[in-house]
């Protein structure tokens, strides 16, 4: 701007002088013209072109004040008629530059996606931008409450806990165990592990029996005979339960688990018993509690995280950067996608707003001070407008010196 003002207050004297020497030069021919007759011609010149320049400052001084501060008509135009030429302007802007078909056609001939692909391609960009989020996210971190975040995860827990179906679930388990008897290889499973349980605890089962029997037994040594025919009817119920898929127990738990099935997702009584566990597990202080402890290790591994030279995030986002920048560069369809709809949001932004930007620079004009936007234009097209009181003044001149001139051939 400072420039502009020196190129503007040169060009005025420059402009200014030029008159001065003209009047100058008129005052000097008609001097002499007795004396000399063809000073008359230099005294045409001169008079016609302070005639054209003095025209030419009155109409450039009326655009911006009145003239020898003299109240004209129709001068101090910019002042005076300020608000009006913020709604022009404002109508202006919003009818050749913010028009939909405008804005459409430019858009049209952009690839926005690569330019910002190839920005953020940069190497030394991603650096930039990794480095900034890190240093930006202990601080996010500090300013957000601890509470809040807790409130906030177990709120979203819970709802998705009470939205779960879990009889639905178990069923859909259940059924898929018992679809072409996939629940038997579960079965002899566990029975497998029974037995490897209870061969472990022979002996204490021996001792337990001793210990039970009476003394009469004891002293008889009928108590080994009742433990060991306890045990070998377990082994063998076991051995039987485990080799036999078909035995009355196994289709008597078949028929248990299917009764459960339905009854799981029909009977109000289950309904309400799964609801009430939910509640429970929800409002159980150790879930509370777990989940304050998850947000308070995240804030603490991200802060130690940020501090350390290899950061392991930095890192992280770099490729994530440098991956989203290759993935852009490389698929031109998801780049014609992401243009596309970059191009339909900004042409419904542009489209919602226009008015309210023309409304905005109307405003803004409205509210400055006339004697400000006065200097302001003045300041940036005054320079300009000197030159038409240089040219004024010259042509003024040369149309003055041909007039003459025509007048001496003539008359």
């Amino acid at each position: 701007m400072e420039r502009k003002i020196r190129a503007y207050v040169r060009m005025k004297g420059l402009a200014t002088a030029l008159l001065a020497a003209m009047a100058a030069l008129y005052g000097v021919a008609r001097f002499y013209e007795s004396q000399w007759p063809a000073l008359g011609f230099v005294r045409a010149l001169a008079e016609a072109a302070m005639v054209g320049g003095i025209a030419d400052w009155f109409a450039v001084t009326a655009l911006f004040r009145h003239p020898l501060h003299l109240p004209l008509p129709h001068t101090a135009i910019i002042p005076r008629n300020k608000d009006r030429i913020g709604e022009n302007l404002a109508k202006f802007v919003e009818t050749n530059f913010l028009a939909p078909e405008i804005i459409a056609g430019k858009l049209e001939r952009m690839d926005l996606t690569i330019q910002f692909a190839r920005w953020l391609s940069d190497p030394v960009r991603g650096r930039q931008i990794a480095r900034w989020t890190l240093d930006f996210l202990p601080n996010l971190l500090a300013a957000i409450d601890d509470e809040d975040v807790r409130r906030f995860l177990h709120d979203n827990l819970a709802r998705r806990v009470r939205d779960l179906d879990t009889p639905s679930i178990v069923g859909a388990i259940a059924d898929t165990l018992l679809e072409d008897n996939r629940h038997h290889a579960v079965v002899t499973e566990l029975l497998g592990q029974l037995t490897l349980l209870f061969e472990e605890h022979k002996p204490t089962i021996r001792q337990r029996v001793r210990e039970s029997t009476a003394w009469i037994w004891k002293k008889l040594s009928i108590d080994e005979k009742v433990s060991d025919n306890l045990i070998a009817v377990v082994d063998e119920t076991l051995k039987d339960l485990s080799e036999n898929p078909e035995h009355a127990w196994r289709r008597g738990f078949d028929d248990a688990i299917r009764r459960f099935v339905v009854e799981l997702r029909t009977s109000p009584e289950y309904l309400a018993k799964w609801e009430a566990l939910k509640e429970r597990f929800l409002d159980h202080p150790a879930v509370k509690d777990y989940l304050a402890t998850v947000w308070r290790e995240i804030k603490t591994s991200v802060e130690r995280d940020a501090r350390a030279p290899d950061s392991y995030i930095e890192a992280r986002i770099e490729e994530a950067i440098a991956g989203i920048a290759k993935g852009l560069i490389e698929d031109a369809a998801m780049r014609e996608r992401l243009n596309a709809w970059l191009r339909e949001t900004m042409l419904t932004v542009i489209d919602n707003q226009r008015h309210g930007i023309a409304r905005l620079i109307s405003d803004t004009v409205r509210h400055w001070d006339a004697d400000t936007v006065t200097q302001k234009i003045e300041w940036e097209v005054g320079r300009d407008l000197q030159f038409v009181r240089i040219n004024g003044t010259v042509i003024g001149g040369l149309v003055g010196l041909v007039l003459h001139t025509i007048d001496v051939l003539i008359f």
